[in-house]
């Protein structure tokens, strides 16, 4: 139990963080809509990605779940950072 918590604190914390970047850069909004928008759906994204990660069957299956979207979201930000 205690790997998959520890993969759902930090993995779903940076899966989060790096989807709220997405749409960060993706939006065509004002920086304080994109940051109350940021605010008002991280949380609740953060709890998503801790609800699949503990839904995964071991420690390592979680975080194999959070590495691959983290790995899509920042490849996509990395996209956009350097563009």
């Amino acid at each position: 139990m205690w790997p998959k918590s520890i993969a759902a604190l930090i993995g779903g914390c940076l899966v989060s963080v790096s989807l709220m970047l997405n749409l960060n850069y993706l939006l065509p909004l004002a920086t304080d809509v994109k940051l109350l928008i940021g605010v008002l759906i991280g949380f609740p994204m953060w709890v998503a990605a801790m609800v699949y990660c503990y839904a995964s069957e071991g420690g390592w299956h979680a975080w194999k779940r959070c590495g691959g979207i983290i790995l899509v979201s920042a490849s996509i930000n990395g996209y956009y950072l350097v563009g």
